[in-house]
């Protein structure tokens, strides 16, 4: 766990400092650590970081959400990938879904928080350019390009009376909408289909910021959005020492290969793949037997039902028996029942403590592990029976003697909320 902290140190300072290319990115998102106090009124927030789009109204009377309005939209798929993936396609369906929920209703260019959950890099507060995409997109014609631009586009030749205010990704939402609670908030993490973790930085602290913006107050404090998932990536210095022959397979079998080292052993969108590979070898060597049919094919043990079977804490692990006889028409020994909740467990433990190293580096580095709040969202920490204290207990091993109280509260849609309360803030 030390050798991992004092790497993942190397390579904050450099993305820091931008002289030179360094894992995570530490992308800062111009989103300024700010009093909320007195904010009210009426805030619209924009969610994109998947085939389901979001549009939000939150009212907000003396800094507390008191009221939220929201409506789903299923992005088409000639929109997201293939050949006719376009960027006009893309933002003129997020800007005609815009006008759809506005209705009648009066606006005009209220204050507009976007989470935009890919990479980008941001030159101000309203833009941001997109890196690369992630989860499934192609859309050509965006990546290099300022995402609110092409929306301001579509907004004007749809009629939207609308222009960003701030645009985000997912964890920096998640952090403000916990600081919007708790001003001890202090990182916000996403542990779900992807692992990334947002923190509160002295803009003293980002040179690259400091060169792009003379004029900037180096006491102010800035959120950082990591990258993390990304650490230790493309040559795996230190992460060799917990990976495996199934991480490799993961990560031979991906579409980014050499990328994303650590999201590939802590999300849940690997978990059950891991845990299903390693099965399936318990099965060549005799120890367990039965796992034709689906679990035989790739991808064919969701992670959910990993966390189904870690949750058994049954005489005779039943609860194993009827998601394996149910979902797979597997009937089991009690012993190779054992084998899967050890094996699921294994996979747990490994994610749960690689994202406690993580995050608990990052605390000890901003000095304030004596007492903060981290912000977490996304379904393997709040699914998964005993992430949380497996965290904690991480948390111990990591800081040994040294005290600390880092609370680990679940805040729910940071990418909703926490754009609309991003805007709120900076507004």
């Amino acid at each position: 766990m030390k050798i991992v902290q004092t790497e993942l140190f190397k390579e904050m300072e450099k993305g820091l400092e931008g002289k030179e290319w360094s894992s995570v990115l530490m992308l800062p998102s111009f989103v300024m650590r700010k009093s909320v106090e007195g904010k009210s009124g009426e805030y619209y927030a924009l969610d994109l970081g998947g085939t389901n789009f979001r549009v939000l109204r939150l009212v907000l009377k003396d800094s507390k959400v008191v009221n939220v309005q929201q409506a789903k939209f299923k992005i088409p798929l000639e929109h997201v990938t293939g050949e006719t993936a376009c960027s006009d396609g893309l933002f003129g369906f997020i800007a005609t879904s815009v006008k759809k929920f506005i209705g009648d209703s009066r606006v005009n260019y209220p204050p507009l928080g976007f989470t935009f959950s890919f990479p980008m890099t941001k030159k101000s507060l309203n833009s941001g350019i997109l890196v690369r995409w992630t989860k499934s997109f192609t859309t050509h014609g965006v990546v290099g390009e300022d995402v609110c631009g092409l929306l301001a586009d579509q907004f004007k030749r749809h009629s939207v009376p609308m222009g960003v205010t701030a645009v985000i990704n997912d964890t920096v939402g998640t952090l403000v909408t916990e600081y919007f609670e708790d001003d001890t908030a202090l990182l916000g993490v996403i542990i779900g289909t992807g692992f990334n973790v947002a923190y509160w930085e002295k803009v003293a602290n980002i040179p690259k910021y400091i060169r792009a913006n003379p004029s900037a107050d180096p006491s102010h404090s800035m959120c950082i959005n990591m990258e993390v998932g990304n650490f230790d990536s493309p040559h795996m210095k230190v992460l060799k020492y917990v990976a495996n022959e199934y991480d490799a397979k993961i990560d031979a079998a991906s579409p980014n290969k050499k990328l994303g080292l650590v999201e590939k052993m802590v999300s849940g969108l690997y978990m059950g793949e891991i845990a299903r590979m390693a099965l399936l070898d318990l099965k060549k060597q005799g120890i367990i037997r039965g796992l034709d049919g689906k679990l035989e094919k790739k991808n064919g043990f969701p992670s959910w039902h990993l966390s189904g079977c870690v949750a058994d804490d049954t005489l005779r692990l039943r609860k194993i028996s009827s998601i394996l006889k149910k979902n797979y028409g597997v009937n089991t020994t009690l012993e190779e029942r054992k084998a899967f909740r050890l094996v699921c467990g294994w996979v747990v433990v490994r994610s749960a403590r690689i994202a406690a190293t993580i995050i608990g580096s990052v605390v000890l580095r901003t000095g304030y592990e004596w007492d903060c709040t981290v912000a977490i969202d996304g379904s393997v920490f709040e699914k998964t029976p005993g992430y949380p204290e497996l965290m904690q207990k991480a948390f111990k091993d990591l800081y040994g003697e040294q005290p600390f109280n880092i609370r680990l509260v679940l805040t729910k849609d940071g990418s909703g909320k926490g754009a609309g309360l991003s805007a709120a803030l900076m507004s």
